[in-house]
């Protein structure tokens, strides 16, 4: 298991937005079998209790884990979001993080402006010292970039920063896996620069002893 410090977390945590195809329903099933979400290869939690009795479901044996029953719970306001969080004993740390309209604009603008430098020259339009193209209106550079593009680089970087500054502050350890638990289609439709934002993740704590 490969574990990242919290130092590294703003670019060491890889967020895995779920295949809507592939979804369970989180408050019946994911205690007892996690799903694979983009081949992330999270091992079946039911198979530690597999090995106790052979007569036993997987569903029986998660209800009869303490480890998955006990939780706690953790409201945490940081600068412009907040994270309502649930920790298991195995480690465990389910989070629904609201993130405020003022922070998504800044980081919409902040990739947008990005992808924009990197697509320099822009076709089409007249260049100026630099190889620079200014003053195209920021419709047009959307509709030249991909609107789907830039929502997506912008909810990876919302998803990414906001849980990292949260483990950060908490001062956790943990692996570098981050599971989304709603698809891209759902984050997409329900992103808009400037407006709130919420979004569900799950990340692992490494349970020191």
């Amino acid at each position: 298991m490969e574990v990242v410090a919290v130092r590294n977390l703003l670019v060491d945590l890889i967020p895995k937005i779920s295949n809507q195809k592939q979804r369970i329903d989180l408050s019946t099933q994911v205690p007892c079998s996690l799903r694979t979400v983009f081949n992330t290869g999270i091992r079946n939690l039911s198979q530690v209790h597999q090995t106790r009795s052979s007569h036993r479901t997987s569903t029986v044996a998660c209800l009869a884990s303490p480890g998955l029953q006990e939780r706690t719970l953790d409201k945490s306001p940081l600068k412009g979001f907040t994270v309502s969080a649930k920790t298991s004993r195995d480690g465990e740390i389910k989070m629904k993080v609201d993130v405020t309209g003022a922070k998504t604009q800044v980081i919409f603008d902040d990739v947008f402006s990005k992808l924009v430098d990197d697509a320099q020259p822009i076709p089409g339009f007249r260049r100026v010292k630099g190889g620079k193209t200014p003053d195209i209106p920021k419709d047009i550079l959307l509709h030249i970039l991909g609107p789907s593009k830039v929502n997506m680089q912008s909810i990876k970087k919302i998803i990414n920063s906001t849980v990292a500054e949260y483990v950060q502050k908490k001062g956790l350890k943990v692996t570098k896996e981050l599971r989304v638990e709603q698809s891209f289609e759902e984050l997409e439709a329900a992103f808009v620069p400037g407006k709130d934002f919420s979004f569900d993740a799950t990340v692992h704590h490494i349970m020191l002893n």
